[in-house]
């Protein structure tokens, strides 16, 4: 929920061009508090994304956050995503911190981060993790609802090491419910949330065309449910 998060694989085309847009307002305990956009574009089995999220609402006059992340990286040709490079800057109540991680073969190459955490996962023990953008690409883009789930991917953003378990999805109607379980592994904890695992709830829904489109997220906090949910 903090920007890393939320991640495990899904299928991708590895050729063609295509393009996502999406923007999706953040609630805490029923009050919005921010607003996250993701935008993913895939080309000839690159892939490039961004995704930002802001304070917003009454929590955006008295708090000032922020998360700014891009990554880009290859497609498999069985859809796996493979990591090339990620950078991210980030504001929270503890401090301003700005990310930089190269990636050789799926294992990171070269870690900044600064300022530096007290205490951080060894690059070198971080191979077939994802970066936080790099999971988000594999699990939040548009999806056959086949392809959406029922999978786990370990996430590493150069201060922590997580893992996702996502459950297959159970269908309700037009939308996909998958159950969730974030683990802390290695690193610091979050802001939001310094439990080692707790779990969370991705809910896609098929659209006209009849493919699946994520419509929310929502996980317990240390200050209440957090909540997001794409807009429009």
């Amino acid at each position: 929920m903090s920007g890393t998060a939320l991640a495990a694989a899904v299928a991708l085309a590895p050729l063609g061009a295509a393009a996502e847009e999406a923007t999706f307002d953040f609630y805490i305990s029923g009050i919005r508090a921010g607003e996250m956009t993701l935008d993913i574009e895939t080309r000839d089995g690159d892939y490039a994304a961004a995704s930002r999220i802001d304070a917003a609402g009454v929590v955006g006059l008295l708090v000032s956050f922020y998360y700014d992340g891009m990554a880009e990286g290859r497609l498999g040709g069985d859809g796996k995503v493979v990591p090339r490079r990620f950078v991210a800057n980030s504001k929270s109540p503890r401090a301003e911190r700005h990310t930089e991680i190269d990636w050789k073969d799926g294992t990171p190459s070269r870690v900044s981060v600064e300022p530096p955490r007290k205490s951080a996962p060894d690059p070198a023990y971080q191979g077939g993790t994802l970066d936080p953008i790099s999971a988000g690409v594999a699990i939040l883009r548009d999806a056959a609802p086949e392809a959406v789930c029922d999978t786990s991917v370990d996430v590493f953003d150069g201060s922590r090491r997580s893992r996702l378990t996502l459950a297959k999805p159970v269908a309700e109607g037009d939308a996909l419910v998958c159950a969730g379980t974030y683990s802390r592994l290695e690193g610091e904890a979050h802001t939001l949330s310094s439990q080692r695992e707790y779990g969370f709830e991705i809910v896609f829904r098929r659209n006209a065309s009849g493919v699946a489109q994520l419509e929310r997220i929502e996980t317990k906090t240390n200050f209440g449910l957090a909540v997001v949910e794409r807009r429009g």
